[in-house]
């Protein structure tokens, strides 16, 4: 297995990206539903733009896939919500050097076999070498597929959940999960972690 930050745009990558991410939000907990247009349009361009993405590969195929932004990038409502909690002394992480762990995906059929370890491994790496320290994440409430991952990296749980219920996710993509939590850490912290994980295996 191969995992490889995406340097540029491609038709190639673009719809092993797409095909992908469909398929690990069309399962549980989502059900979500979107057209390839949407996955380019508002996943694949805004991060290749303002962030980085990190595939996974077996063979010739796409099997895997890491999103992040800088936090200053990442959607309104995540920038609100967290500039909620930062302002009640719940968020205390500077809002211009933290990373956004925006999207992690395995396809259904390669799950459970440590690629997600390796893609959070490469995204915390990449967000490293661009000079950040920390990261947050958002995932489902419950029946997320990513939450035991950043737990065993010991990631920092925010006790406020936040409603998705009126989001685009819902009432566009038909998403069954309304409610998701955040999680936080240092980049550093959780590159050791993972490395003493899959050594472990």
């Amino acid at each position: 297995m191969k995992i490889e930050r995406v340097s540029a745009d491609s038709a190639v990558l673009r719809i092993g990206f797409v095909s992908v991410y469909k398929d690990a939000f069309g399962g549980a907990p989502y059900f979500e539903t979107y057209t390839d247009e949407e996955v380019v349009r508002d996943i694949w361009l805004p991060h290749l733009r303002d962030g980085f993405i990190v595939l996974a590969w077996e063979g010739e195929d796409v099997v895997g896939f890491a999103c992040s932004l800088p936090l200053r990038s990442a959607p309104a409502d995540v920038q609100e919500f967290l500039g909620e909690q930062k302002k009640h002394g719940k968020f205390p992480l500077d809002f211009n050097t933290v990373w956004y762990n925006s999207e992690l995906g395995v396809c259904t059929a390669f799950r459970r076999r440590g690629i997600g370890y390796a893609l959070m491994r490469a995204r915390l790496g990449e967000i490293l070498a661009r000079g950040g320290e920390k990261y947050v994440a958002r995932t489902a409430a419950e029946g997320s597929n990513s939450l035991h991952l950043y737990e065993r990296i010991e990631s920092t749980k925010l006790s406020e959940i936040q409603s998705v219920a009126a989001s685009a996710q819902v009432l566009v993509n038909k998403s069954q999960s309304t409610a998701r939590i955040y999680l936080s850490g240092a980049c550093a912290e959780g590159v050791k972690k993972i490395d003493a994980i899959l050594h472990a295996k």
